[in-house]
This record gives C-alpha cells, structure tokens and sequence, in this order.
C-alpha cells in the first residue's frame, strides 16, 4: 500500500473511478489538516487580542484553541470524505442520491 502508483494501476480495471476517488480523498484529508492548523492559529491569536479584556488563565489558550480546531476540521473532513465516497459510488453506478426513492 505504499506505492500509489501501483495501487491505482491494480484497481483501475475492476474500478475505473478509483483513481478520481484517492485524489478526491488526499485532498480531502489535507484540507482537513489545513483546516486544523489554520482554525488553531486563528483562534490562538484571537484569544491573545481578547485576552486583554477577559482574564483567564493561559495554559486554557492552547486547550480551547484546540478543541476549536478538532472540531471544525473534523467538520471539514468528514463532509469532504462523505461527498467523495458518494462520488465514487455514482460513479460506479452503485448507489446515487438519483436513483434513491427518498427523494
């Protein structure tokens, strides 16, 4: 599983939309990365400029920045990666929110 290369030449007969689903799924897993740093950095330096009018401790700074971050990335990711596996499956002809008598 190493070399993607490879992986994706394996796989591209059986599944003719899986090279589209693993660029679909790195993206989606590096914005959830970018997601995390840039949702940290932001609320960090936003509670250092608040941080002059409410007073509480410091060592809170990076606990809240942190939980702020889990969570929009995780956010970020999962809608990503859902939309990317719904993708693959259209194109595969499995399953489409089209073909569903839901809607």
């Amino acid at each position: 599983m190493n070399d993607i290369k490879r992986l994706k030449d394996q796989q591209r007969e059986k599944h003719p939309g899986f090279d589209g689903y693993i660029d679909c799924m790195t993206r989606s897993l590096f914005t959830g990365l970018a997601t995390f740093c840039l949702g940290f950095s932001g609320t960090y330096f936003g509670q250092k400029i608040i941080q002059s009018r409410i007073r509480y401790p410091v060592k809170y700074n990076i606990l809240i920045s942190s939980l702020v971050a889990t969570g929009v990335s995780y956010q970020t990711t999962s809608s990503r990666t859902k939309s990317c596996q719904a993708a693959w499956m259209a194109f595969e002809e499995k399953h489409s929110v089209l073909n569903e008598k839901t809607f």
